[in-house]
């Protein structure tokens, strides 16, 4: 061979038009192959590729990819190249604004089709629909499932329904937002050829349910890519003032982790409580809290505030949990045990998606154990929920026991707590607080208590006499709010009792200790 012809040959670049696309429209500098799949078989399926390949590929998809996989790219780049428009339903308002500002940014046609817009908002989607400028609509159940929504859907005839963060459609559908339930009526009734369904987790119990809803009786093809996130570590705590706990992980201590930190929190009180907690016991402004409950102003400056800080805390609800991606976040706590490994896995997943090292921690308190159904005193240990079982089990790898319950194999353990022999066996402070119990007298209230713990030598305990006590100063090195919360979790958690008597009350701990496996 020539070296005429060598050149000639190492000029020539090989045309790759899905990845030259992804590049100039979505900032993509390759494409995984499970996001080629998805991508091809989606194009195929809506017949780019020719009549005969679109009749041999299932429309109907069932894709599981993990966190920071770019699984939006997988619908969001068919979208660009297909001639009908996709509707894609999302659960949440704030998700729905930040796909449509990144559609925009891709140069496509999008909007969001919601609840409480006026009627000439709604009659400009719809014409911008009928003319071909839209790419992408944006929506959820209950907005579809309205008479006149319904109506002008059936006669755009998408060709793609996307069905996003599809773990809530069986987690919220059979509780709060049974609209989900009813999808299977929007996919018939509008007559989309194609739907696909993604989400980072599914239990098997959870794809039984998704296809009985979604799907009714056809079988839908199921994309999965291994959900191990191999650079997350994986911790359990066991602990009685989650408030000091979280004080000590990301403060500046020893035990302190990286930021920016994510702190996932049941409730919306429980969130707003931790971020003034931290504050408090930080002394940082560099904390604030997220939950449903915002404004979208409110959440649009607090998600660019956090998106741009590399020291922040942010304790928030699962409305986070599936909100706008922050590459660089370093740990992710949940303050509270999540429902679902589905959820764990979900918010857990927020940490690291940069790739780099990131840290994921439980915490859990005697209140938590007694909150959970499946553990009633007539129940085996081996009866309680998957969550819960993960926490309390310390003999067996953490990535396994979690992969296991999503029926996926582990191949190996990147880091937890169990593999690395880092497991924390005790609560911190029970032995004291057990102490302080047995030795002091006349405790008839939780406050004296505290105030005898703390030994803090003032007016008041010198008054009360409180330094005459043995216990006086156990937990001198915890704050009263800590010692507080300790009490009160263990009373809740059905370990510290009060017991009455003519001589008053007095407090005395059950036999029952805090469990732990």
């Amino acid at each position: 061979m020539s070296e005429t012809s060598i050149e000639e040959i190492s000029a020539q670049k090989e045309e790759d038009p899905l990845l030259d696309l992804a590049k100039k429209h979505f900032g993509a500098s390759f494409l995984f192959p499970y996001q080629r799949l998805v991508i091809c078989s989606t194009l195929e399926a809506c017949g780019y590729y020719g009549p005969e390949r679109a009749e041999e590929t299932n429309p109907h998809r069932i894709i599981i990819l993990p966190t920071g996989a770019g699984k939006s790219l997988c619908f969001s780049l068919p979208a660009l190249i297909m001639e009908k428009p996709t509707l894609i339903l999302y659960p949440l308002l704030g998700l729905m604004a930040d796909q449509e500002r990144r559609f925009r940014e891709a140069g496509m046609g999008c909007s969001v089709l919601r609840g409480g817009q006026g009627q000439e908002e709604r009659e400009k989607i719809w014409g911008a629909l009928e003319k071909g400028e839209l790419k992408v609509l944006l929506s959820n159940p209950e907005t579809l499932l309205t008479e006149a929504v319904m109506s002008k859907l059936k006669g755009i005839k998408p060709g793609h329904l996307v069905i996003d963060e599809t773990h809530t459609v069986s987690e919220w559908g059979d509780t709060f937002r049974p609209a989900y339930l009813r999808l299977r009526e929007i996919i018939l009734e509008t007559g989309v050829p194609m739907v696909s369904a993604y989400t980072a987790t599914a239990s098997p119990r959870i794809l039984e349910r998704l296809k009985e809803i979604i799907f009714s009786g056809l079988e839908p093809a199921l994309v999965s890519a291994n959900p191990d996130r191999p650079n997350i570590t994986y911790r359990v705590l066991p602990v009685l003032s989650k408030a000091r706990t979280l004080a000590g992980l990301l403060g500046k201590g020893p035990e302190a982790l990286e930021r920016p930190a994510l702190v996932f929190c049941r409730s919306r009180a429980g969130a707003q409580l931790t971020a003034r907690d931290l504050r408090e016991a930080l002394g940082s402004r560099e904390v604030f809290f997220y939950h449903a409950g915002l404004s979208r102003e409110e959440k649009q400056s607090i998600e660019a505030w956090f998106f741009s800080s590399r020291t922040g805390i942010l304790a928030a609800t699962c409305a986070y949990g599936m909100g706008v991606d922050k590459p660089d976040i370093r740990t992710v706590v949940h303050r509270d045990i999540p429902p679902t490994v589905e959820a764990y896995l979900q918010e857990s997943g927020r940490g690291g998606r940069d790739k780099e090292p990131a840290r994921a921690v439980l915490l859990y308190s005697p209140e938590d154990l007694a909150q959970d159904k499946s553990l009633g005193p007539e129940k085996p240990p081996d009866s309680v929920s998957p969550m819960v079982a993960y926490a309390l089990q310390t003999s067996r790898c953490r990535r396994e026991f979690l992969l296991s319950l999503l029926g996926a194999p582990s191949d190996s353990c990147m880091g937890c707590d169990v593999c690395d022999e880092e497991v924390v066996g005790e609560y911190e402070g029970f032995d004291e607080i057990s102490r302080l119990i047995r030795v002091s007298s006349g405790a008839s209230s939780l406050s004296r208590l505290v105030r005898i713990a703390q030994g803090r030598v003032n007016y008041r305990s010198m008054k009360e006499r409180l330094f005459l006590e043995r216990g006086f100063g156990l937990l001198s090195g915890w704050r009263e709010e800590e010692i507080e919360e300790a009490l009160e979790g263990l009373l809740r958690g059905g370990i510290l009792k009060r017991r009455k008597s003519f001589l008053g009350t007095r407090y005395v701990l059950s036999r029952k200790e805090p469990r732990l496996l």
